[in-house]
């Protein structure tokens, strides 16, 4: 037992010293250009390629050449040369302007999930310094901004920029790849596959929830007061099986668990604006009481009277 007095300890020092020394953001512009212009492998051309040993390979094109030879071309080398090359300009004129629709799906998608889930504060947008006038004609030019001055990257908080390549499975999705990368130069990397117009739909997801979603400390006003969720020992929600255990930890952080009350606030401000989506999750309150937000009359149970010993919790201030 003082052996975990003192791990609890050394974590609440630890993690207190990581508080003192690192800010959070409440706010980040991301430059709105996002350029696709690194192509990475052809990864069904790839596969297709290494899929075949060199025999293999010289048997599908004798075979190839000799339909043409029944079908009365007397040159088949030639016309598999003409039809490889037809192929690769019709690959070139497909992949005309996909970085364009990435970057324009992202941020539409970004948009779409901040108009649905409409969070109480919005945390992350999108960010032109352009002139707009500039924007409007470069725009009715077909033109975009391709360049940016030392003096606005320092009005700007995040930047991106992606790659993508054609998916192994040659199915006509691609793979792609995006950077975000703040002024420090630290970065956060995101990754989707699927059909090109909705691949970044999956990033645009995972995004948002980075950024958006609360983050420990996190303060919320409650009545004429305020609260700050302070998570567990790991900084976020944690879970335990023994309901002293939660309530032992929230003191040693200098909190302490919700009541029923402050856990029906917590829950209507949401994961994406300061709070927490209870969900379908039993949560810790002091023994022996736990909060069970899908009962909605009386959502303040006894331990026993849930068929439950998985019990999740936020220590507040």
């Amino acid at each position: 037992m003082k052996k975990l007095t003192l791990i609890i300890s050394f974590l609440v020092l630890h993690l207190a010293s990581a508080n003192d020394t690192v800010t959070q953001r409440d706010h980040y512009d991301l430059w709105p250009r996002i350029p696709f212009n690194i192509v990475g492998a052809n990864l069904c051309e790839f596969r297709s390629a290494y899929s075949q040993t060199r025999s293999q390979y010289i048997s599908e094109m004798v075979t190839h050449a000799e339909t043409l030879l029944y079908a009365g071309d007397f040159n088949p080398a030639s016309t598999l040369l003409q039809f490889n090359a037809m192929y690769e300009r019709n690959l070139t004129y497909a992949k005309k302007g996909l970085g364009v629709t990435l970057e324009s799906t992202f941020k539409a998608y970004l948009e779409e999930y901040y108009r649905d889930l409409r969070p109480r504060k919005r945390k992350l947008s999108l960010k032109y310094l352009t002139p707009l006038d500039t924007l409007i004609n470069n725009a009715l030019r077909g033109q975009v901004i391709r360049n940016i001055s030392q003096q606005d990257t320092d009005k700007i908080d995040l930047f991106a920029f992606g790659t993508y390549s054609m998916s192994p499975r040659c199915n006509g999705n691609i793979v792609v790849t995006v950077s975000i990368i703040n002024r420090d130069g630290y970065t956060k990397e995101y990754i989707g596959q699927g059909p090109a117009n909705t691949v970044m739909s999956q990033i645009a997801s995972r995004v948002f929830e980075d950024y958006q979603r609360t983050k420990f400390p996190s303060r919320i006003k409650i009545g004429n007061r305020y609260i700050t969720l302070i998570g567990g020992l790991n900084e976020s929600i944690d879970s335990t099986m023994y309901l002293e255990e939660a309530k032992t930890i929230c003191e040693t952080l200098g909190g302490r668990l919700p009541t029923g009350q402050e856990y029906k606030m917590i829950n209507s401000y949401g994961s994406w604006s300061g709070g927490i989506t209870l969900g379908r999750k039993i949560w810790a309150m002091n023994f022996p009481d736990v909060f069970v937000p899908y009962f909605e009359r009386s959502p303040v149970r006894t331990y026993s009277q849930v068929n439950d010993r998985n019990y999740y919790y936020t220590c507040i201030k």
